[in-house]
């Protein structure tokens, strides 16, 4: 055969990737598509029409009536169609709607059960803990045996009265440093509770990417405006670094950048509260408030040392005029 009729072979052509990296406009496309996207986890995930809502709302069990009831409860509904019940930011129970019932589940330390299913060790051979959550229908069916969940979750969640090495309470050491006995989760159930009517949602949560986690203690409702909250006592050693400068400026970056998004979830969020008991105010938003709130609890007693006041006036002046706003409110006067 001459070399000109011989079979020629293909090749494969080798093509290598060009790497690039996203411009900050590719960036906020991409986040901005995933929150408007139906998908598990993004804020259009919420659905008006989830059977749990129907159910909740048009033949609630006996177990969810006591809920409604219970003066030291909250709700907040979540963007994947379920409810998350706290107490005083303990979450009680997660109820959804599941093989065609509503069903309710809580960690298994909250049924009075701490010993767990399992260890698993580590690679570098530490011990991990694990624990499961199951169902509370029946403990939830009684007011006893919520009010037994609530104990569990104080005694453990809250650990006011755990002692350290010292066998000293934390009551007890708090009384020695002269400041109110107090937690972030205290402070939000608190405000929660006092005041459903202003704050209409707790421990939001939303995830850009896989290292971005956006998280606020409250959004409140003032007016037709929607402000989100971040919750910090004086005494976090959080509030002396620009930790808490860099966090409040990224969350209002994405608040910013996601305003129209944020709105449209929150006012469906309230006609689900209205539709299933927990939530008798207007629905409707018009605007979101662009900078965010650190809200700074002084848990300060009686008259301050000289470094005390100090702290408290060089934590009045974390503040970036364009990006968030610091309010401090002593501890006696938070639910007034």
């Amino acid at each position: 055969m001459k070399a000109d009729q011989q079979e020629v072979k293909s090749r494969k052509l080798k093509i290598t990737p060009v790497k690039r990296k996203l411009s900050e406009k590719e960036i906020n496309d991409i986040a901005m598509n995933t929150l408007k996207s139906n998908k598990k986890g993004s804020f259009g995930a919420l659905n008006e029409e989830c059977r749990l809502w129907q159910e909740l709302g048009n033949n609630p069990p006996q177990w969810w009536k006591n809920i409604l009831e219970d003066k030291e409860l909250y709700v907040e509904i979540r963007k994947d169609n379920y409810a998350n019940v706290y107490y005083y930011g303990g979450n009680v129970a997660k109820v959804q709607w599941t093989g065609g019932e509503i069903t309710a589940e809580t960690h298994q330390k909250y049924l009075g059960d701490k010993k767990p299913v399992r260890i698993a060790i580590t690679k570098k051979d530490k011990e991990i803990k694990i624990y499961e959550y199951r169902d509370c229908r029946e403990k939830l069916q009684t007011k006893e045996g919520l009010e037994k969940m609530k104990r569990c979750i104080h005694g453990i969640y809250h650990d006011l009265h755990g002692e350290n090495e010292h066998a000293e309470t934390r009551v007890t050491r708090d009384r020695s440093k002269h400041v109110y006995t107090s937690s972030e989760k205290s402070v939000q159930g608190a405000l929660k509770l006092r005041f459903p009517a202003r704050f209409i949602d707790s421990e939001f949560a939303y995830r850009i990417g896989k290292n971005s986690l956006i998280r606020f203690d409250l959004v409140e409702l003032k007016g037709n405006e929607l402000i989100f909250i971040e919750i910090k006592l004086i005494t976090d050693s959080r509030l002396n670094s620009n930790e808490i400068i860099n966090q409040m400026t990224k969350y209002s970056c994405f608040i910013r950048e996601h305003a129209e998004v944020l709105k449209d979830y929150y006012t469906k969020l309230l006609r689900i509260k209205k539709r299933i008991g927990l939530w008798n105010g207007e629905t409707e938003i018009k605007h979101v408030a662009l900078k965010p709130v650190l809200l700074v609890v002084n848990t300060y007693k009686g008259e301050l040392s000289k470094g005390r006041e100090e702290r408290k006036e060089a934590i009045g002046k974390l503040k970036n005029k364009e990006m968030f706003e610091t309010i401090i409110i002593d501890y006696p006067d938070l639910c007034k």
